[in-house]
């Protein structure tokens, strides 16, 4: 029999949510047949985030099996047309989906003459109904329904453990205090198992007042011998990432004449990082620069401050090494809700935090840079004998000035002084490896700069990991 969606009921909530209490609303737990059907166009259609190595899972081939002699239907080609010309891909698969009615019918639930607020405008509102024709053709042809409907245990199976995990989560009660109660919104997780290690934080809101749709897709990336996704703790700050997408995208669209200025300024100072994420406009920089701020002050109010030191060191890792300070500065704003009463209230102390830290990001570029690392950086076979580690970078480095940072039962034993050669570009650094381990640790993070030039400018932060193979 199906098995009705599951349900977090007050997810381990750690403190009383404040008035609404909206924080109480539950969870649901979802596998979606809209966004499966979506994601499995997408992954026919050749597009690489929903063909991912990680995808591949007992339930991809049934879908490969079932789905794959349509290969040749006209929505493929029109998915493809979609995204050269358009840019149709990653979050704007899911946000489509989340628009349209239960299959096979696939009706708009909100008319897209005027396109609803949350989606994705790479569609073109009303454009894409030449696509939904051909969408609602191949879900027909492929009795995409009765599909779904022979996958409802597995689903069913899927959407506990997912409930299982998302009830660790402390994170709801935070979210009402933050951005403010939103005692009518309905809040969706849905697995995506064809999306590997995409998440898309989509959702709906309809113009004519009804309830807002929260709608968090997220990823599958690891499977078990039964041919079932592990959920694991990773998943929490995803959680709060996703959710924070249906709060601040819409803040940033709407002090967009403020805040797009400084979004411009860091994606160009950042520009080949973020468009290695797919993540190609200063405005989707600010989209993601709230969100992963926003992450940083929950796991802080939530977890403590180590946790969200831990998320910010993987911000900066991820390029944004402007989110440490924002997220800081949301401290004061918790702090004094009499002077910024609501969120929007604190858009321009937002712009001062980015302005600063765009000038800092534009100055960085003219700083040294990391030339070479023996070992080298991702080596899975190094030899654990070892005795050095040997930093080059790009010009003359201020002596006896280094950090080293990270959790140190994963840093390499430091087996000696460090020193510099004459020309103090290159620095080698004693050390013991022991066999067959990962060694994983930044040179500087958001806290520590000891790295920096002979006038003073610091490199930024990089991330290094290695292997030593075992004996």
């Amino acid at each position: 029999m199906l098995v009705p969606s599951l349900v977090l009921a007050a997810l381990a909530l750690a403190a009383a949510p404040q008035e609404p209490a909206s924080a109480a609303a539950r969870v649901a737990v979802r596998v979606d047949p809209r966004v499966e059907l979506m994601t499995l166009i997408a992954r026919l259609a050749g597009f690489q985030e929903f063909n991912m190595a990680n995808s591949a899972s007992p339930y991809a081939t049934r879908v490969q099996e079932h789905f794959g002699p349509l290969a040749e239907h006209p929505v493929l080609d029109r998915l493809k047309a979609l995204r050269a010309t358009r840019g149709v891909s990653y979050d704007a698969i899911s946000s489509l989906a989340v628009h349209l009615g239960p299959l096979p019918e696939l009706v708009e639930l909100a008319p897209f003459d005027a396109p609803p607020e949350r989606l994705d405008a790479r569609w073109g509102g009303a454009e894409a109904r030449a696509f939904l024709a051909e969408l609602r053709d191949f879900a027909q042809v492929s009795e995409a329904a009765s599909f779904f409907a022979g996958e409802r245990e597995f689903y069913a199976e899927v959407e506990r453990r997912l409930a299982a995990r998302l009830a660790e989560s402390k994170a709801l009660p935070w979210f009402d205090a933050f951005f403010g109660a939103r005692g009518t919104a309905r809040t969706t997780a849905i697995p995506g198992l064809l999306c590997g290690g995409g998440c898309f934080g989509v959702g709906i809101r309809y113009p004519d007042g009804r309830p807002e749709e929260i709608t968090p897709v997220f990823g599958c990336w690891s499977w078990d011998a039964q041919g079932l996704p592990v959920f694991d703790a990773s998943y929490l700050p995803l959680f709060v990432h996703e959710l924070c997408h249906s709060y601040t995208n819409a803040l940033v669209d709407r002090f967009a004449r403020e805040l797009l200025p400084v979004g411009e300024r860091l994606f160009a100072a950042s520009a080949e990082a973020m468009k290695r994420q797919a993540y190609p406009t200063g405005k989707i920089v600010l989209y993601e620069t709230l969100v992963r701020a926003s992450v940083v002050r929950c796991r802080v109010v939530t977890e403590g401050s180590a946790a969200g030191q831990a998320q910010a060191e993987v911000e900066v890792g991820n390029g944004f090494r402007w989110v440490p300070a924002l997220a800081r500065r949301f401290g004061d704003y918790e702090a004094d809700r009499e002077r910024w009463p609501s969120f929007a209230d604190f858009v321009p102390e937002i712009v001062k935090v980015l302005e600063a830290e765009a000038t800092a990001a534009e100055a960085a570029l003219d700083g040294p840079r990391l030339v070479s690392i023996v070992p080298a950086n991702g080596a899975e076979d190094v030899d654990p004998s070892l005795g050095a580690m040997v930093l080059t970078f790009d010009r003359e480095m201020r002596d006896q000035s280094w950090s080293i940072a990270g959790n140190p039962a994963e840093q390499p034993k430091i087996a000696g002084a460090l020193a510099y050669d004459a020309a103090r570009t290159v620095l080698t650094v004693p050390i013991q490896l022991e066999p067959g381990r990962t060694y994983r640790f930044w040179l500087n993070s958001p806290k520590f700069t000891g790295f920096k030039d002979k006038d003073g400018t610091p490199l930024l932060p990089v991330e290094v990991s290695f292997t030593t193979r075992a004996r």
